[in-house]
């Protein structure tokens, strides 16, 4: 089950967005995230569960979302400086002695020391009558909502090499079986070689052959091993889990590849009523690209934070022309005089002011600013166009991949099928002293290329899934299909 959040974000009624953040659910309503194991223990994982475990300990992620928090605190300061201020003073002079004023011959006049005491609490506020406060408060909303929205670029390029990485694994997996069965092959044919060579009735180059395709699937199969372990050391780097750590991942539903080859009866693998995944030909086919490009433009998070910083630009010019507008800030005073003295008769005071600033000539500091912000916005726009063609590109190129690959697992069905008949045909002519010792090696490394290729353009399949849905803008924390 899918779960959607949406959050909506209005600013002034110019600018509106709606962004959704899928995810997925368990029968329960939680998310399918994985548990981390201890060190060195090992984990099963499905996809869904790789990519939330992906997610949560990815560091691109987050810092992404610290990003995001530091744009909300800055709104937040934005916000707060639209507020009236209230500020308390306090204040206390002290004369060291009196002070005497002469005049002429006679004798000075003492005036006693006029020591003062004074507290003072002042409310100001800023009269935003040409909209100054407004177009900053807009602009750091704008900027915050392009921040959030990149949490889920990042997120979904975090989960699609998550999805990369989990097909890449059980791809190498299946290849060690394939190495595995091809070995397995070649030691029985050896053995066959080697009972007929000694029964007189083979001859000496046969047995050599089988033992040199003994060697040669010994090495392919170390090579296969080898790249599994590559691929698992990645996929445990992608979680932060030891490079070494175990695990099982849940293969896909209906794959039934790298098994045991060349054996007898309708469940062998590239047997005719084998069970072989067949990809959705006719699904794919009925894509319609340009309407798959239209649904990109609209909820890819690279276009929606590109028109957010867009529109932050375009508030960027009115701030910069704040440089030459007035300013009005009202304030309001009270002033407390606890010694009485000639310079405070009264002990409590109040007064309420208005001030207005007009700025006639600043150098042109103003209109270097203006300059400044109309070039930001056109680098602005040029971003996002630019964003859009690439968008459209990538849904394209993402289709005719997906196309490709879903076509290439009908023809790799069709070859490892072919390829498991030709190898059991030329078995048997060998065995009966028909055949040539040479057709059946041939054969043999038909069938390992063959459902070599079936292993890869399964996962090639899935992949290219998984980046066709990127190049939508769809949430990658969903399962395969």
């Amino acid at each position: 089950m899918k779960l959607r959040n949406k959050i909506h974000l209005s600013v002034n009624g110019a600018l509106a967005f709606t962004l959704t953040i899928a995810g997925t659910t368990s029968a329960r309503g939680q998310s399918p995230a994985a548990v981390p194991a201890p060190s060195g223990q090992a984990i099963n994982l499905n996809l869904g569960q790789t990519v939330q475990e992906s997610l949560r300990v990815s560091f691109e992620v987050e810092q992404a979302n610290r990003n995001a928090a530091l744009s909300a605190q800055r709104v937040n300061e934005t916000v707060a400086g639209s507020r009236p201020s209230i500020v308390g003073t306090a204040s206390a002079s002290r004369f060291d002695a009196a002070t005497r004023i002469p005049f002429g011959s006679g004798q000075p006049v003492e005036v006693l020391p006029d020591h003062l005491e004074t507290a003072t609490l002042t409310a100001a506020y800023r009269l935003d009558f040409l909209g100054q406060v407004r177009a900053a408060t807009d602009q750091a909303r704008l900027q915050a909502l392009a921040d959030r929205i990149l949490v889920n670029q990042v997120s979904n390029v975090r989960a699609l090499n998550a999805k990369t990485s989990y097909y890449a694994t059980l791809r190498a997996d299946h290849q060690v079986q394939v190495a595995e069965a091809a070995l397995r092959n070649a030691q029985v044919q050896r053995d066959t070689a080697k009972k007929l060579y000694e029964g007189q009735v083979g001859q000496k180059i046969d047995l050599l052959r089988a033992e040199t395709q003994v060697a040669t699937a010994q090495q392919d199969l170390t090579r296969a091993q080898n790249e599994r372990d590559i691929s698992r050391a990645a996929f445990n780097e992608l979680l932060h889990r030891p490079l070494t750590a175990p695990f099982t991942l849940q293969d896909v539903s209906g794959v039934a590849i790298g098994a045991d080859i060349g054996g007898k009866g309708d469940n062998a693998v590239g047997a005719e009523n084998a069970p072989l995944f067949a990809a959705p030909v006719a699904e794919v086919t009925a894509i319609n690209v340009d309407a798959s490009i239209a649904t990109a433009l609209r909820q890819r998070p690279e276009i929606l934070a590109d028109e957010a910083q867009l529109r932050a630009t375009e508030r960027g010019i009115k701030l910069a022309r704040a440089g030459q507008e007035p300013t009005f800030d009202l304030s309001a005073s009270g002033n407390y005089y606890p010694t009485f003295s000639l310079q405070t008769p009264r002990n409590k005071t109040a007064e309420v002011r208005i001030a207005a600033r007009f700025p006639f000539y600043d150098g042109g500091v103003t209109e270097a600013r203006v300059q400044q912000a109309k070039l930001r916005v056109a680098n602005a726009g040029t971003s996002l166009e630019s964003a859009r063609s690439a968008v459209s590109l990538e849904v394209r190129q993402a289709y005719l991949n997906l196309s490709t690959a879903a076509r290439q697992i009908d023809a790799a069905n069709a070859a490892l099928r072919q390829a498991v008949a030709a190898r059991e045909l030329a078995q048997v002519r060998y065995e009966g002293q028909v055949g040539l010792f040479l057709e059946v090696t041939d054969a043999q490394a038909a069938l390992v290329r063959a459902e070599n290729q079936q292993v890869d353009a399964v996962y090639n399949y899935f992949i290219a899934r998984a980046q066709f849905d990127k190049a939508l803008g769809v949430p990658q924390t969903a399962s395969a299909p």
